[in-house]
């Protein structure tokens, strides 16, 4: 067999291309501009895990929901590692570099891969031209040739990769045509082709061919940072370096002991962020790595009711900001207002659904949430109607306003007497009622419930009464984080008066901010969701029930639970251990593809008023199912579908029902 040989020329040409490859791909070093990051630590392990699951195979990316892209990812993404195999092949052996390893041209199954990967990449361009021109999802605002500061946009590159593969065929088929190997059969795709024509054709080609399609390789190279494919290099460095434990972690800014520092100088300390300085380098990278897929968006419950939202236009704003400062030296002071307006910052309501679904593992929620902390503890500018429960929570230690004296009317005006932590100083069990259950009369039933069901498996339970303060959750959703500061060293030191095994609470806010971030104040603590204590008293046998429900009912996974937390199976456990001839019923979106309810992220004392509510949207979808319960697991989403169900005129055929309610009512 014929070893193919490459002129010394087409490796100067190669050295060129790769010289203006490093030059165009010094944009990534424009990260450098990001703060340091304390809590980052590169970990060898789970980078390389990372890189193998979401990288490699693409996890992300092939989930059900999006089946036409998936396929066209799968079809370019392996495709080219196929191609990338052959090429790496065709070069050693051209070298003759461990030839008595690597298999040649005409190997059958070597032909076999390289043309199938071929195909592959043929195809699934096309799937991509069909999708950006005639099938073209609304969240993907790329014009065809330009793109969003991209070289020939995402039409163009996909036209130079379509070139490649069709010079490749037509070069192999030359090649086949005049050395006629034995196995040139096996090249299932090249051999017809060069069928096609005489000898003498491709005789006369065959110099032309193979030099115009190793010179548009070389270009297609040299050019790679400056088109869309550069997301390709960005994305997989980024999952690789993505913490997935930090994942929708808001870290904390230490205000008190910022403003305590007598060196601090007011004019340079950054409260939130708007300049690009501001950001850490990982954010940076995060806007670097965006494939500009829509992923996000199509599941943006912002986004979905007609917000002004576009998870991704704010993380491919900041990339291009970072572009315009870095590359073109523009003034760049700020990217808050312009071009990412509050109305966009506002409508999010950390649902966290964009972060579930991004296959390059952007972390949406931190950054959003440092851009409002811009606004508020820098520019005084919480939302309008949202600053009266910051100012509420401030004054009385809750966003409804009431006073502390009344945290246990709820209770008292039941005939309920509380065991109170101030009395009996310790307990097994220190139940979190949460601001919700202590004034919101919706959720005072749910409160109830719960003691019933405490009093009930017979557990050691206390409250703290008027002791207990707002968590701080919405304050810091909000960007008030000197207030959710504030909030957590009180409740961490009223907790550290007591002694108590574990804190429980129905509320997925409390839960999530009580365990996942008091800890950065010194606060750690054990602490449960109502649905996974109940559970746990149930298999125990602390509970017995009585099944009765023989309604049919479906469940409203709450974010802060499901997707911030990771549990979907407890409240379903729970609905079924009281389900007698009942069923439950999925909505279509569910678990980690749940829909909002719209009060996450602080949403809950303020409206959007653009588009369809939220909780309408998501209540519509349980009405589909046909269903007589709607329960939740969750202070915020019982308000949010108690609402919609009043809103949608269904008091009458529909309930809207927490899981301890519904455990309340087997007793």
């Amino acid at each position: 067999m014929e070893t193919p040989h490459i002129p010394v020329i087409f490796y100067l040409f190669a050295i060129i291309a790769l010289v203006l490859f490093i030059y165009n791909i010094r944009k990534f070093l424009a990260i450098r501009i990001g703060k340091s990051d304390s809590d980052y630590k590169i970990k060898l392990i789970p980078a390389a895990l990372n890189l193998i699951y979401y990288g490699i195979l693409q996890r992300r990316v092939f989930r059900f929901k999006f089946s036409f892209a998936a396929v066209m990812h799968f079809l370019i993404g392996f495709g080219f590692f196929i191609l990338l195999y052959a090429t790496a092949v065709g070069t050693f052996v051209s070298r003759g570099w461990l030839i008595n390893f690597l298999p040649h041209l005409d190997t059958p199954w070597f032909a076999i891969l390289n043309d199938t990967g071929g195909l592959m990449v043929f195809i699934g361009i096309l799937m991509a031209l069909y999708r950006r021109h005639f099938n073209k999802p609304k969240s993907l605002p790329q014009d065809a040739f330009k793109g969003r500061g991209n070289l020939f946009g995402d039409t163009g590159i996909l036209l130079i990769i379509l070139f490649l593969v069709i010079g490749g065929y037509l070069a192999e088929a030359a090649r086949l045509a005049i050395q006629a190997p034995d196995t040139a059969q096996y090249s299932w795709i090249g051999y017809p082709i060069s069928k096609l024509f005489s000898f003498e054709f491709w005789n006369t080609a065959e110099q032309s061919l193979w030099w115009s399609h190793g010179i548009l390789s070389l270009m297609a190279i040299a050019i790679i940072p400056n088109t869309k494919i550069f997301h390709t290099i960005a994305s997989t460095i980024n999952i690789a370096l993505t913490e997935r434990d930090l994942r929708g972690k808001v870290k904390p800014m230490f205000v008190s002991k910022l403003m305590e520092d007598p060196d601090m100088d007011p004019d340079e300390i950054s409260l939130g962020s708007t300049k690009l300085e501001d950001f850490t380098w990982k954010q940076l990278l995060d806007s670097i790595a965006c494939t500009e897929c829509g992923r996000c968006t199509n599941v943006c419950p912002a986004y979905n009711t007609d917000k002004p939202l576009s998870p991704m236009k704010i993380i491919t704003d900041m990339r291009q900001e970072l572009y315009d400062k870095y590359l073109n030296k523009k003034e760049v002071d700020g990217i808050v207002g312009k071009p990412i307006t509050e109305t966009e910052l506002w409508s999010c309501t950390t649902c966290g659904a964009c972060t579930e679904v991004c296959p390059v593992l952007i972390n949406h929620i931190p950054t959003f949430t440092e851009m409002r902390r811009y606004l508020v503890l820098s520019e005084g500018k919480p939302h309008p109607q949202a600053a009266d429960s910051l100012e509420k929570t401030m004054n009385t230690g809750n966003p409804w306003g009431f006073s502390k004296s009344e945290r246990t009317k709820w209770a008292s005006d039941a005939g309920i007497e509380l065991p109170l932590m101030s009395e009996k100083k310790e307990a097994e069990v220190l139940y979190w009622v949460g601001c919700a259950g202590a004034y919101d009369p919706r959720n005072q039933k749910v409160a109830k419930a719960m003691v019933n069901i405490l009093e009930a498996a017979n557990v050691d339970y206390a409250v703290l009464g008027n002791e207990e303060s707002c968590t701080g959750d919405s304050a810091r959703r909000l960007g008030e984080e000197y207030l959710f500061e504030t909030m957590a060293l009180q409740n961490i030191e009223t907790f550290n008066k007591y002694k108590f095994n574990k804190i429980i609470t129905p509320c997925p806010h409390c839960f999530h901010t009580l365990g996942n971030e008091y800890g950065d104040f010194e606060g750690n603590y054990e602490v449960q969701h109502h649905s996974q204590f109940i559970m746990e008293l149930i298999e125990d046998g602390k509970l017995k029930l009585n099944k009765y429900l023989d309604n049919k009912i479906t469940y409203h996974d709450a974010c802060y639970l499901g997707r911030h937390n990771g549990e979907y199976e407890a409240p379903r456990n729970v609905i079924n251990s009281v389900i007698k001839d009942g069923k439950l019923i999925e909505m279509e979106r569910n678990r980690k593809n749940s829909f909002c309810c719209g009060a996450g992220g602080g949403n809950m004392w303020y409206d959007i008023e653009d588009g369809e509510r939220i909780n309408s949207v998501r209540f519509q979808e349980a009405i589909d199912t046909e269903v007589d319960v709607v329960a939740t697991a969750c202070s915020f989403c019982t308000i949010m579908m108690d609402d919609a169900l009043k809103v949608k005129g269904k008091e009458d055929s529909m309930q809207v029902l927490d899981i301890a309610e519904l455990v309340a009512k087997a007793l």
